[in-house]
């Protein structure tokens, strides 16, 4: 996660909104796309306090919901570019909608925040022209019979659509346990679905009989079909040999998206190391990739042990399979050059393509 420094030298992190020691604005600033405070220089305007900005701005309009730590310029449209990315949102009328909004929208933030300090696809323009990347969030309806209709979290055609109530823990735990899932969060679905999205939009353009040779020829085999006999017969016995989960079993595009989401984990978990220096690890594109997984999962098992002294699931495996990690390699290698994963490009480039309507309420 994104840590940083508040003006007066205390440590701020990703989803605060104020210094708990100088009372500062604190937020993401949509012109340098940095973790940073603000000065109030107006009744309504702040300065950016990173030395290389200083930009003048206000507040993203789905700040006074709670739903957004970011800042914007004046000019700009009233939405940050994160926010942006939100064609449908939750009636906010519902109060218990408004936290489960901000859930949904924190973790899409950080994963959003996440690819762009990768430079990781998609980034081409013909793949935002064709499908650009969009996100709703749904909450279930009822028919005029009572009947409720289901919403049903997935990736269409550059839309992400997540059940509202996965931002509900209780429902969330309970739908972990009947599906038997070690862990099910908000930052994994984003992670998954938009594996989804990079799988279909990117990668099978560019390096489909690679994509064919890691994970399987993803028409080969019906995914209807392939769906139904997963649901049916469950997945193989040995799975944990050769795949990150048992879900990963049931097709070549599932495969290629849950590693997808355990690739942006351990990443996450690396660089927070780094930054606490509790080690150095190696994020950049030239890294070695059977070093990395081997360092990043040293700290996995400490931190799943500070988990277990608090009756609480561990965080990752304690070991992958080579044959995952040669996987996670083929991903890591479709990361863009222009960044170490400590650092910003110099252009975030994902950005180019959000959607610019105003965003529909359910």
């Amino acid at each position: 996660m994104k840590i940083s420094e508040c003006q007066c030298g205390n440590r701020i992190f990703f989803n605060n909104i104020q210094c708990l020691a100088c009372e500062r604005t604190i937020g993401l600033c949509d012109c340098c796309h940095s973790l940073t405070s603000f000065t109030k220089s107006s009744d309504n305007t702040y300065q950016c306090d990173q030395k290389n900005c200083g930009k003048e701005v206000v507040f993203c309009s789905n700040r006074t919901a709670a739903i957004c730590n970011s800042m914007i310029l004046p000019e700009s449209t009233q939405l940050c570019h994160w926010c942006e990315f939100t064609s449908v949102h939750p009636d906010t009328s519902q109060l218990e909608n408004i936290q489960r909004w901000a859930e949904l929208e924190r973790a899409k933030r950080q994963l959003l925040f996440q690819l762009e300090w990768l430079d990781f696809p998609p980034y081409l323009g013909e793949t935002g022209a064709e499908f650009p990347l969009e996100f709703q969030f749904l909450a279930p309806q009822t028919d005029d019979t009572g009947k409720q209709i289901p919403v049903y979290t997935g990736h269409a055609n550059g839309v992400i659509t997540i059940n509202l109530m996965e931002a509900d823990r209780v429902f969330r735990e309970r739908t972990r346990l009947e599906l038997n899932e070690p862990q099910r969060t908000l930052i994994g679905h984003m992670r998954h679905e938009i594996g989804h999205y990079i799988d279909i939009f990117y990668i099978q353009k560019v390096a489909a009989e690679k994509y064919a040779e890691v994970f399987g020829d993803p028409n080969a085999v019906s995914y209807g079909d392939a769906k139904d006999l997963y649901y049916k017969q469950g997945a193989p016995d040995n799975w944990a040999e050769n795949y990150v989960s048992a879900y990963a079993t049931m097709h070549p595009m599932e495969d290629m998206a849950e590693t997808m989401n355990v690739y942006l984990d351990l990443i996450s978990i690396a660089r927070t190391a780094n930054v606490f220096h509790y080690s150095k690890i190696d994020i950049s594109p030239r890294a070695n990739i059977d070093k990395f997984v081997q360092d990043t999962l040293k700290v996995a098992v400490v931190v799943s042990e500070f988990n277990s002294d608090l009756g609480l699931m561990p965080l990752l495996p304690e070991q992958l399979p080579q044959s995952v990690v040669d996987k996670i390699g083929f991903i890591h290698s479709l990361r863009g050059s222009n960044s170490n994963g400590d650092s910003p490009p110099t252009r975030p480039r994902f950005f180019f393509h959000r959607k610019k309507a105003e965003p529909q309420v359910q």
